[in-house]
């Protein structure tokens, strides 16, 4: 009798094991349209999805509308593949949802083809968020019939890129042009030849990229714009960017957290968020979108977690907490209780890496708090219109400062003045200096003389201000980027919160 319940038991226990681990993990949703000219290409996906989803560990749950979609509805889901269904009949509470689906980094996106069908289609406006989400484009025409194309890959090191090769042709496909090309606001990981075009087509982009990713948004996303023909399942290198694309998107920062403590405990990773704002002055705007592709290239190879935000007004101080360093672009806090949040982040311990208009303060601003944490200065005036300067080092042995030359000539910036002179607080540090050389600095708003700090911390905070942030020459230099590199390695080294990155940086 035992022997016949151990036996029972065992099975039992067996059939248990077998279904946790059949057990998907994960939800993703495809949103669809099904039949018309896409038709093949839809079908092919699908049953590709659903031959993968066991290998994948997802539940890929196919929808023909947005009728359902709301925040609820897509609490279960870490990924959304929008395929071939376009940016418009969406309901008001779906597009709602999305933005903040996306915005908020609350899970991930994969979008194809019809996904850039971006104007005014069959009664429905555009929808400028989508647009800008795109790049900023606008659909213009596709070529007269459909042709194989060469695509060529751009960035082989992005992770939707692992393991494809480094030219290959998608199949009997329909090639949007746009209005303007994405790349300035994207990040292009391939482009089509377009004189590869078989048949050939006079409808040309010239520059055309055809699979890109926004990293200025919270969400891992990536868009292809190749999505016509079923024929596509056909090409292992559009399936492995499809797989590696699913695999990357749909890490959640929690999960990323999760695998590295567990097979990489010698190289814990540390948590950065990069803050900007897109409703600034375009300069500002330029530079804050070089910057997060700066960033996210110190992060390949996922060697920290990068989140970006452009809005902090869900950053509580618990949230907050969570970021061993946050780096503000080209704007600060605004409103009592981003203010607040901010002050008592950096009052216990935490990190701040801040450019230019971040540190922006005049009579008009009401933030004592902020001028005492920059080292008491108070914008005074800046030269116009921008120009490079001269830069001198203060302390060649600061972390910051220690493989930079004495001096350089740091690109083109607006550069601003501050009064009183920080370097006059005893707690503050200066580390660059703009060389009396360069007076009389300016043209229009001349700058004549004077001691003029350009990078410094406060002693009293785990903070570095850099002066520069105007426009898109910043990043056009390797001494000014190492500088940058070297602020941002000596901030987060200084978490004196245990983080093991502390003795490696310092």
């Amino acid at each position: 009798m035992q022997k016949k319940l151990l036996l029972i038991t065992s099975v039992l226990l067996f059939a248990l094991l077998e279904t946790v681990a059949e057990t998907p993990t994960g939800k993703a949703l495809v949103l669809t349209e099904r039949g018309g000219q896409h038709g093949s290409f839809t079908d092919a996906a699908m049953r590709w999805l659903d031959g993968n989803a066991k290998a994948m560990n997802l539940e890929f749950v196919e929808v023909n509308n947005t009728k359902a979609i709301n925040d609820d509805f897509l609490r279960d889901f870490k990924l959304i593949i929008q395929l071939d269904y376009p940016p418009y009949t969406w309901s008001v509470e779906a597009e709602r949802a999305f933005v903040r689906y996306i915005d908020e980094g609350r899970g991930g996106w994969i979008g194809f083809h019809h996904a850039t069908l971006l104007g005014e289609f069959d009664g429905y406006p555009l929808w400028h968020w989508f647009s800008d989400f795109m790049g900023g484009i606008r659909f213009s025409n596709y070529i007269a019939r459909k042709a194989d194309g060469n695509v060529r890959v751009e960035d082989a090191q992005h992770p939707v890129m692992r393991g494809v090769s480094s030219s290959f042709v998608i199949p009997d496909d329909e090639w949007y042009t746009f209005d303007r090309n994405p790349r300035p606001n994207v990040h292009t990981l391939a482009n089509v030849d377009e004189a590869s075009y078989q048949p050939p087509s006079d409808i040309l982009m010239g520059d055309h990229p055809v699979i890109w990713t926004n990293p200025f948004k919270a969400a891992r996303n990536v868009y292809f714009l190749m999505g016509h023909s079923g024929k596509l399942f056909e090409v292992k290198d559009f399936t492995a960017m499809f797989s590696n694309a699913i695999a990357w998107t749909a890490e959640t920062a929690a999960e990323a957290r999760n695998f590295y403590a567990g097979n990489y405990a010698s190289k814990p990773r540390f948590k950065a968020l990069v803050y900007y704002s897109e409703h600034v002055e375009d300069a500002h705007v330029k530079f804050a979108r070089q910057a997060v592709e700066f960033f996210r290239k110190l992060n390949y190879g996922n060697g920290f977690i990068l989140e970006t935000a452009t809005d902090l007004s869900s950053y509580s101080l618990e949230r907050l907490m969570e970021y061993d360093v946050v780096v503000m672009l080209n704007d600060a806090p605004h409103g009592a209780a981003q203010r607040e949040a901010f002050e008592k982040y950096m009052e216990n311990g935490g990190g701040w890496m801040g450019f230019h208009a971040a540190a922006y303060n005049d009579r008009n601003t009401g933030w004592p708090w902020l001028v005492n944490f920059l080292g008491g200065g108070v914008f005074d005036c800046n030269n116009w219109p921008p120009q490079a300067v001269k830069l001198t080092i203060d302390n060649p042995g600061h972390p910051v400062t220690k493989n930079l030359p004495p001096s350089f000539t740091a690109p083109e910036s607006e550069w601003y003045m501050w009064k009183p002179n920080p370097r006059n607080n005893p707690d503050v540090e200066v580390l660059l200096t703009i060389s009396p050389d360069n007076y009389p600095l300016g043209i229009k708003d001349v700058i004549a003389y004077g001691d003029f700090p350009v990078v410094w911390t406060n002693r009293k905070y785990r903070m570095i201000y850099l002066n520069m942030g105007h426009g898109d020459d910043e990043f056009t230099d390797a001494t000014q980027k190492l500088l940058f590199t070297n602020a941002f390695r000596w901030v987060v080294s200084r978490n004196t919160k245990g983080n093991p990155f502390n003795k490696r940086y310092r």
